[in-house]
């Protein structure tokens, strides 16, 4: 398992670069070693908007069980994975 570390990209995740270069990131190594462990220690919130860029748009490549079986979240808040889950509905209901 791959661990990729995000807290150089906080603590606030907000802008649409910044969302374009996780992705790529996490994209990347899911089509190298398959398994993702995504550290999101010391990030403290995440624009809808990057959530749904980062984590709506894998989900909707990826599907919902390999999403679940290939990309493990630690660290994340209660609030972080809030904002996760409402990227990846926004990316859905498109």
């Amino acid at each position: 398992m791959e661990n990729i570390d995000l807290k150089e990209y906080g603590p606030i995740i907000s802008d649409k670069e910044t969302g374009e270069v996780i992705y790529n990131l996490i994209i990347k190594e899911i089509k190298n070693s398959k398994k993702v462990s995504i550290n999101l220690g010391g990030i403290k919130s995440m624009a809808t908007f990057c959530a749904k860029q980062i984590f709506g748009k894998l989900y909707v490549e990826l599907g919902s069980e390999v999403f679940f079986q290939n990309i493990q979240l630690e660290n994340a808040s209660d609030d972080l994975k809030t904002i996760i889950k409402i990227g990846i509905k926004s990316a859905l209901d498109e």
